[in-house]
């Protein structure tokens, strides 16, 4: 279903609902007689209770039906509601549900009292982000027990929004020494949560407080873990996880869906039992194939890092045919990341028969997140939504 269409939906409902007009129509009346047909003068929420009703309007009006803002308008008369869906509850397709409730076999009223929808919880709430460690106890290589020693992700849910059942961990950017929470975090989190997919921003440890190579890799492969085992509670399908980074949280993306495992069946530790293989990856303007002197100068790696930890840094050396599809996005103008880096990760995808989408942006700074403000660049998010809807994360769920 358009997401457009649910939030239309939504305003219109919560709109209408304080408006006097439809106010007086929402009186604590009991519903029809017993056995009475319904039809669209009854209420919204015996048409939905009633399996033969609500199989109507799943089938004329599913947006109507299925909006997770419809219990709020229960007690209204269908037709009630119509003046503010008024492109979707036409006067014709009031009279299609009509016609259609009239001879459907058990459309007819229970007779009982249609219950408001119970009031929501604080909604202070929906505002509020739970935050989770990694590890219960100490990060593998922690320097301590500071804030910046603890990896953790940030829930961010879909909230009223119908959920797709998949889900993403978000990795900021910020060259391994800072987060940019904000517009390659958060805000990236929201766009996701708002099309049905829960998402959870990374923070992973930094160079500045002592963090080098390979700690952001073990953040990012047990962010991964700690999303599929915890799966079932919120509602995630473990068969569709994945990870979107921009920048060096690009390049984290990279290296943790070229460098992923099965887990160890072994492991007393219930999370690393199982697979740090995203399902889906997306990478910003990724730092892909940058030179050992660029590491060395943000401290990411040392003088004497020996080589296979160095060959760890390089995703373009350790892609493999199961190497989940990736979707890539660049601007030919970045000045600090060149383009080349996200075409050659594109070609190397490619040649390793690994489905992969590339874009790459006539201009466009470095950094510039889901680029809202820019005409051309703000294309890219849709870009991305229909290739996600094509590996069945985003929009009408495929069986």
């Amino acid at each position: 279903m358009p997401l457009l269409k649910y939030i239309a939906l939504g305003a219109l409902l919560v709109l209408g609902l304080s408006t006097p007009s439809l106010s007086q129509q929402s009186s604590s009346k009991p519903a029809t007689a017993p056995g009475t047909q319904l039809s669209s003068s009854s209420t919204v929420g015996e048409l939905l209770d009633n399996p033969a009703s609500r199989a109507v309007l799943e089938r004329l009006v599913p947006v109507i039906a299925n909006s997770p803002q419809i219990a709020l308008a229960r007690t209204f008369p269908l037709r009630a509601i119509a003046q503010y869906a008024p492109t979707i509850l036409t006067e014709e397709k009031l009279s299609q549900i009509d016609r259609e409730l009239a001879v459907t076999k058990g459309a007819t009223s229970s007779g009982k009292v249609v219950a408001a929808a119970a009031p929501s919880a604080d909604p202070h709430d929906a505002f509020a982000l739970k935050t989770f460690p990694l590890w219960k106890a100490r990060a593998p290589g922690a320097l301590g027990d500071r804030q910046q020693d603890i990896p953790t992700l940030t829930l961010v849910s879909t909230g009223e929004t119908v959920a797709t059942g998949a889900a993403v961990i978000v990795a900021p950017g910020g060259g391994y020494q800072a987060l940019a929470s904000g517009m390659e975090g958060r805000q990236v989190a929201d766009w996701f949560a708002a099309h049905g997919v829960t998402a959870f921003v990374l923070t992973y440890r930094l160079t500045p407080y002592g963090y080098a190579h390979p700690a952001q890799l073990i953040d990012g492969k047990r962010a991964m873990r700690w999303v599929r085992a915890n799966a079932a509670q919120y509602g995630i399908d473990p068969k569709r996880i994945g990870m979107i980074g921009f920048s060096a949280g690009g390049h984290l993306t990279a290296m943790v869906e070229t460098q992923f495992d099965a887990g160890d069946p072994a492991s007393p530790d219930p999370i690393e039992r199982v697979s740090s293989r995203p399902d889906f990856a997306v990478l910003g303007y990724a730092a892909i194939d940058l030179p050992n002197n660029r590491w060395t100068q943000n401290g990411l790696i040392g003088k004497n890092t020996p080589e296979a930890s160095l060959s760890q840094l390089r995703p373009l050396e350790n892609i493999r045919p199961d190497t989940p599809p990736t979707f890539l996005f660049h601007t030919t103008t970045d000045e600090l990341v060149p383009s080349d880096n996200a075409a050659r990760m594109y070609q190397a995808l490619v040649k390793a028969k690994v489905p992969a989408e590339l874009h790459i942006f006539a201009n466009g700074r470095h950094g510039l997140g889901l680029a809202m403000t820019d005409p051309a660049l703000s294309l890219w998010p849709s870009l991305l939504q229909n290739w996600l809807q094509g590996l069945n994360i985003v929009g009408p769920q495929r069986r």
